[in-house]
């Protein structure tokens, strides 16, 4: 188990690959359940043999990756774009076995964070869902108008340009080690 932020992360080592749904709930049958219909969890994420991979939220709700939707079941409360951003999690080959976000309370932007931290990072809620990068005006935008920052990736394109541009730290990118006599 790994905290990071409000997202909770569990993998099984023993297992070599991505456990499902069904492999889980058949070494650990109430492990999933007792984590949806936990009140400080907003949804968890698992891979599926039936749907791929499937969201699952209390009262037994279960919703296949492909088919999530923003406004409904415990995504509802996440706002936009949270639909794309568990599918693209559920995309990513080296995934955990069992994704957990926590509980979100949009009216009052609370996340509930499984670290003992000031803020929050990792999971989905709250202002940690909104990414931006400060930077001088004389860099060019970091995106067109309209366009969302998302995930780490596009953040490196967007720094490996300004490098490009001649906006970045007029440092090497990799400086050599310095040799010491002994």
């Amino acid at each position: 188990m790994l905290a990071s932020g409000n997202l909770g992360l569990v993998s099984f080592p023993d297992v070599p690959h991505r456990m499902t749904k069904e492999e889980i709930d058949a070494r650990h049958p109430a492990l999933l359940t007792t984590l949806a219909n936990h009140p400080g969890v907003g949804f968890v994420l698992v891979r599926s043999e039936e749907h791929g991979g499937v969201v699952l939220g209390a009262h037994g709700v279960e919703l296949p990756v492909a088919e999530l939707d923003d406004k409904q079941g415990p995504l509802a409360d996440f706002g936009p774009g949270v639909a794309d951003a568990v599918r693209r999690t559920h995309s990513f080959p080296h995934t955990a076995d069992i994704m957990v976000n926590s509980w979100y309370d949009p009216a009052e932007g609370e996340v509930l964070a499984f670290e003992e931290q000031i803020g929050s990072h990792g999971g989905l809620g709250g202002s940690q869902a909104k990414p931006f990068l400060l930077s001088p005006h004389t860099f060019s935008p970091p995106v067109e108008d309209g366009e969302d920052l998302v995930g780490a990736e596009h953040v490196h394109r967007v720094l490996r340009r300004w490098l490009r541009e001649g906006n970045g730290p007029q440092v090497p990118l990799a400086a050599e080690p310095e040799e010491h006599a002994a």
